[in-house]
């Protein structure tokens, strides 16, 4: 099984950078990421104004990027996180969040701690453990006519911070370059939604396997498909525009996909869909829009019949 490691970080997307590697539709293989601040966090005596400085200008350094053996542009890629380990402490920047506005409090970084995590437990003090549930913050392919940081996010997905992307999910990218070039990097060890204050940062092992497909022709953002759920993952200049956006794309998507009308499909998914936040700390906010593969059995065979005029 190939293995990519975490020494050759990227900390843009970008279609100039070479392919660390090739990999084959269907193969599994293994990638190794850093947390998002290089592990200069995780002992808190490192802290200081020059190590700041470096985190601030090198943050979420992305292991890639990773070429797919016959991808072509226009078509998607289908990435499947088998399993993710966490293999190094959760370190987190401190803030008094002490500013009326959060979002501010991201720029009053005065230390850094690290917690213990043993046997799928983060040890958040003597009486406090929680179960971990990692996730993958970033995981791009490459934009086809610009280098972007690696914490920023767009159409090619990007640093989303969203819980679905997790174990046993799968992210579905579009293909811009030849190869679609993917690049993994800033997991978490557990996230609340939103991310209005920073999570345990961790670095990782990840399975994963890629699959090609044709692009659907409705889909304009990442999407991500798990045995319980289908989501839609949209990044805008506002948390409202994103989950709006968010939810038209899952209603694009239901309308393709099942046996239903485009009105009955945005009436069913104003009932039963979930929209959600991923983050709020970066420059794009971004949002999301669920719904239960359960609800949508029915579609399938007719069962469920909404009239319309």
């Amino acid at each position: 099984m190939q293995n990519f490691n975490s020494n050759d970080l990227k900390f843009t997307y970008s279609p100039l950078h070479n392919a660390i590697g090739e990999v084959d539709s269907g193969e599994l293989f293994i990638v190794e990421t850093e947390d998002c601040f290089t592990g200069k966090f995780r002992d808190s005596e490192n802290f200081s104004a020059e190590t700041l400085a470096w985190v601030l200008q090198n943050l979420d350094g992305v292991t890639g990027p990773i070429a797919v053996r016959d991808a072509k542009v226009g078509d998607v890629v289908a990435i499947t996180l088998h399993e993710i380990e966490i293999t190094t402490p959760g370190s987190v920047a401190l803030s008094p969040c002490d500013d009326p506005s959060p979002s501010d409090w991201w720029s009053q970084w005065y230390g850094c701690k690290s917690f213990q995590i043993e046997n799928g437990f983060l040890h958040f003090s003597e009486d406090i453990k929680i179960p971990v549930r990692p996730l993958i913050g970033c995981i791009a392919t490459a934009p086809d006519r610009e280098t972007v940081l690696s914490k920023m996010q767009g159409p090619y997905g990007g640093n989303m911070d969203c819980t679905e992307m997790s174990s046993g999910s799968t992210i579905i990218l579009p293909i811009a370059v030849p190869g679609a070039m993917i690049y993994f990097g800033d997991a978490k060890a557990i996230m609340g939604d939103g991310e209005i204050v920073q999570a345990p940062e961790v670095g990782t092992k990840i399975t994963v396997s890629v699959e090609l497909r044709p692009k659907p022709k409705t889909m304009n953002c990442s999407r991500v498909e798990s045995k319980e759920t289908l989501t839609t993952v949209v990044s805008d200049t506002t948390l409202d525009r994103a989950i709006g956006k968010a939810f038209a794309e899952l209603l694009s998507w239901i309308e393709d996909d099942y046996d239903i009308s485009r009105v009955d499909a945005a009436l069913l998914l104003a009932m039963i869909a979930k929209t959600g936040v991923c983050q709020t700390a970066n420059a794009l906010h971004t949002g999301k829009c669920s719904v239960k593969r359960s609800a949508l059995i029915g579609l399938k065979h007719r069962v469920l019949t909404l009239e319309t005029e």
